[in-house]
């Protein structure tokens, strides 16, 4: 009778496990691929996901990520501009296998997706502006000239996209786990060459 209930109750977790929610969050570097790697630096990442845990090995997950890379020095000279950078952020939806075992310590996936993609370019230069600094301590105020960067022009565009994957996470199968992954992105541009990109990012899942 004991390892009846004992059975019962065990069942009961994994259930309450498999159907728990699951979040994530991240940050990296960003590689741009060859075609793009003559007009942008390596950048960086952040990203979130959360979804159902349909399963324990396939979860249906909705994705933002978010990447940024400055201009290099031959595409800022194309410009005539000293600073810019691009960005891509991206929502999409996201299956993910994993391929490992309940309870495993170490849990290795695939991932793959698609969505609705954004990319924006925006190149700047120095400029001094003026404005009036108020010192809350003495109640004064008084004018003054800062540097800021003044935006001469800027570019953005909405497109399908797709993503696919894999990585690896590292826990007790309970709690807090962390992981690391690669993706590769690809924007659907019209006119012109495809947006391509592989985020490397570490995080944490719950």
């Amino acid at each position: 009778m004991v390892c009846a209930l004992l059975t019962v109750f065990v069942s009961a977790q994994e259930s309450l496990e498999n159907d728990r929610a699951n979040f994530s969050a991240g940050g990296g570097f960003t590689v741009p691929t060859a075609e793009g790697s003559s007009n942008l630096n390596t950048g960086w990442n952040i990203g979130f996901r959360g979804g159902l845990n349909v399963t324990h090995n396939f979860l249906a997950d909705l994705d933002f990520t978010y990447n940024q890379w400055g201009l290099t020095r031959s595409a800022l000279a194309s410009f005539g501009q000293p600073n810019g950078h691009a960005d891509v952020w991206s929502l999409t939806f996201n299956p993910v296998f994993k391929l490992a075992p309940l309870h495993s310590p170490v849990t290795p996936y695939i991932i793959a997706g698609a969505g609705l993609y954004h990319r924006g370019l925006q190149v700047s230069h120095p400029a001094n502006v003026r404005t009036t600094f108020c010192d809350l301590f003495f109640g004064v105020c008084f004018p003054t000239v800062v540097t800021v960067n003044q935006v001469v022009a800027s570019f953005s565009t909405y497109r399908p996209g797709f993503k696919a994957g894999g990585g690896v996470e590292f826990g007790n199968g309970h709690g807090t786990k962390v992981f690391t992954e690669a993706r590769y992105h690809q924007m659907l541009v019209s006119d012109g060459p495809d947006m391509k990109f592989v985020p490397v990012t570490f995080g944490f899942r719950w």
